[in-house]
């Protein structure tokens, strides 16, 4: 195995770790073991903790932009072939499957901006992971409200993050392309 694919290998196994374990449960041994690697691997590439943590939470970063992405470039797409109401179905839509298809991305970040703020260590983490999740949803409504400046992100993305963490911890049922497409409506 290539070092750079090894290092992903460790790094996606300890994004896996933290959403389902915490941050106490992902040691060395542990991503060793998820990775399929031999022991010693991740110490190898990451000799502290607080290192393995930062360079998975900037694998998660990269993995929520490559989503977002691709999301808007969809967006986009509908829009222009289909208009809006198709594109903000289809954002209720990506984002009701986003909580079954990327439930360990969702966890990570929430278990790493819980970090953030209880560790020093990890300053500014939180904010990073939060701003790489909530680009998509501030694209979203700059186009569905024509632009306004004055688009309620906040308020939408806080909805949405409790929409999904209620189904993600088992609290709330599935959300559902409906329900995402009226907290977009209902805001503008």
């Amino acid at each position: 195995m290539a070092r750079t694919d090894r290092k992903d290998a460790i790094l996606d196994a300890a994004i896996g770790l933290i959403a389902t374990l915490g941050l106490e449960g992902t040691t060395h041994r542990a991503v060793d073991r998820a990775a399929g690697l031999p022991q010693g691997s991740t110490s190898y590439h990451f000799p502290r903790k607080t290192g393995l943590i930062l360079a998975a939470a900037a694998r998660l970063e990269g993995h929520l932009s490559e989503d977002c992405d691709a999301m808007q470039a969809e967006f986009a797409r509908r829009v222009a072939e289909s208009g809006m109401d198709a594109a903000i179905a289809y954002v209720g839509d990506e984002l009701a499957g986003y909580a079954d298809a990327s439930r360990t991305l969702f966890l990570a970040r929430m278990e790493l901006t819980l970090a953030a703020a209880r560790h020093a260590e990890f300053e500014g983490l939180g904010a990073r992971l939060t701003e790489a999740a909530r680009r998509p949803i501030a694209f979203f409504l700059k186009l569905i409200s024509g632009g306004r400046e004055d688009a309620p992100v906040e308020t939408c993305a806080g909805l949405i993050d409790g929409i999904a963490l209620a189904y993600a911890t088992g609290q709330g049922p599935r959300p559902d392309a409906a329900q995402m497409a009226t907290v977009f409506r209902a805001l503008l």
